[in-house]
């Protein structure tokens, strides 16, 4: 029966913080994983360097940069999942408030409540969704591509904000509607404009 010496251990420490791993507490795990499985090897009988050598092929047959390639792929897989039931949850709510206000401002009934709920899922939940969709899907473009992505946005964002204030009758309609005045004119427009400038030249 043979147990993991300090040096053995070290070894063991030193060869996955050398790794390309970047995490933490990834390399951690990886380091915990790695003793406990060549010290069950061990009390076997088996060598250090033989038992070593079977849990790397176990654990990390590619290498240690799969491993982490493939933790990363896990994570933003469920994050894509759950972004997606987000996005379709609350495009749906926001398809159905839509009609409701519709139906309710035809029959002359009382809608106000009905929109306000409608506008926030719409500008809060679903526009923002969609756009870290689209930002995340295209987020190996330009700097200048991202930047138009998020004063499109934004500008969205403002504009919706404006309409809403100016139906339910807020105060805050004029500053929307000037903010999305000067997002145009002096973001968006000379963004697009310069793009379209390089594009001919």
């Amino acid at each position: 029966m043979s147990s993991l010496t300090e040096k053995q251990i070290n070894y063991i420490t030193q060869t996955v913080n050398e790794s390309a791993i970047q995490s933490e507490a990834m390399k951690e795990d990886l380091i915990d994983h790695f003793c406990c499985a060549v010290e069950a090897d061990m009390q076997k009988g088996t060598s250090f360097e033989t038992a070593y050598n079977k849990a790397y092929y176990y654990i990390c047959p590619e290498g240690f940069d799969e491993i982490q390639r493939e933790t990363i792929y896990l994570l933003t897989s469920k994050n894509i999942k759950k972004m997606n039931k987000l996005l379709y949850l609350s495009g749906y709510l926001s398809a159905i408030g839509a009609t409701t206000t519709l139906f309710l401002r035809l029959s002359s009934l009382p809608s106000g409540l009905a929109f306000f709920i409608t506008s926030v899922i719409l500008l809060f939940v679903f526009l923002p969704t969609l756009f870290w969709h689209l930002y995340k899907k295209d987020s190996t473009q330009s700097y200048g591509r991202k930047a138009m992505y998020i004063g499109g946005f934004a500008g969205i964002e403002l504009l919706g904000i404006f309409y809403i204030s100016y139906v339910m009758h807020w105060p805050l309609a004029g500053v929307a509607l000037l903010s999305v005045v000067l997002l145009l004119n002096f973001a968006l427009f000379p963004m697009w404009f310069l793009k379209m400038y390089r594009k001919t030249a």
